[in-house]
């Protein structure tokens, strides 16, 4: 307010001496010396005649335009300084606005600053409580996981001993009860080897009989079926005198031939196969003399010079 006063005090002061200045011009304008007029009588021809300084004019008008100018520069002037100042108040004001924006985003970054740091702090405390109630509910949980297995312990011990204390009463009554049946039949087996003994004697007579009877009918059977065998055989070219195979046959009962291998043998591949064929064409078989001669599974030797 102070310079502005100064501004105005000082565009006054100059406006006022230039008025001042016109004014003074006025009055010398006043001055100027009036043509004299004399009076003239008879008929003399009176000329007026008036005397002008045109140096007089021109100073004036000079002087005049002068203070115009000075007028219309102190206006100019006055404009401007108007202007400077509406331009520096609008920076100022500009400045101040941006200082109250910067002022209140740095509050508000505080204020946010301070937010977050009560919710970190907010979410440290959450997070230390559940920590600590997690631990304490895990603590809880294994006490009580370690009190349910002391239990199952002792439990299983209690039943331990006891299915201990009966497997030995049942073991006791096993091995008095075996013990019982051991002597049982440690007489039984006495009283049975004797009885078997005699039995045996009986028998081995019987089968001295029939063993010898079985083997000239077995044999008798065996040579029956070589000779089914010879008989359905084509000698290849390649068979040589003195030929001697063992052939494996199995048959089902009623002598049908299942399957055919040869073993060893002294004649070749084709002699082999000659042989098989010759079994297969031999089929049925002939039957036992006895009927429990009968096997599945025989082994004949082929020697058909024989």
């Amino acid at each position: 307010m102070g310079d502005m006063l100064r501004e105005y005090g000082t565009s006054a002061a100059i406006a006022a001496a230039a008025h001042l200045v016109l004014f003074a011009l006025l009055l010398v304008g006043l001055g100027v010396p009036r043509p004299t007029l004399v009076p003239v009588t008879g008929d003399v021809e009176v000329m007026e005649a008036v005397v002008i300084d045109q140096s007089f004019f021109d100073e004036r008008e000079r002087r005049a335009q002068e203070a115009e100018a000075a007028r219309q520069a102190e206006l100019r002037r006055q404009q401007e300084a108007a202007e400077r100042r509406r331009a520096e108040e609008a920076r100022q004001e500009a400045a101040r606005r941006e200082q109250a924006e910067r002022e209140r985003l740095e509050q508000l970054a505080r204020e946010q600053a301070r937010a977050e740091e009560a919710r970190r702090q907010a979410e440290a405390e959450r997070q230390a409580r559940s920590q600590a109630e997690r631990q304490a509910r895990e603590e809880a949980e294994r006490q009580a996981r370690e009190e349910a297995e002391r239990r199952a312990r002792e439990e299983a011990e209690r039943r331990a001993r006891e299915e201990a204390e009966r497997r030995a009463r049942e073991e006791a009554e096993r091995r008095a009860r075996e013990e019982a049946e051991r002597r049982a039949r440690e007489a039984e087996a006495r009283r049975q080897a004797e009885r078997e003994a005699e039995l045996r004697r009986m028998l081995e007579g019987e089968e001295r009989r029939r063993r010898a009877e079985q083997a000239g009918l077995l044999d008798q059977y065996l040579r029956m079926i070589e000779q089914r065998i010879v008989r359905n055989w084509a000698r290849p070219p390649s068979a040589q005198p003195g030929l001697n195979c063992t052939v494996n046959v199995r048959q089902a009962p009623g002598g049908t031939v299942l399957d055919v291998s040869i073993g060893a043998c002294n004649g070749d591949a084709a002699v082999r196969r000659s042989i098989e064929a010759a079994v297969y064409r031999a089929s049925p078989l002939p039957e036992p003399p006895d009927p429990t001669l009968f096997e599945r599974n025989l082994t004949i030797i082929f020697r058909p010079e024989a």
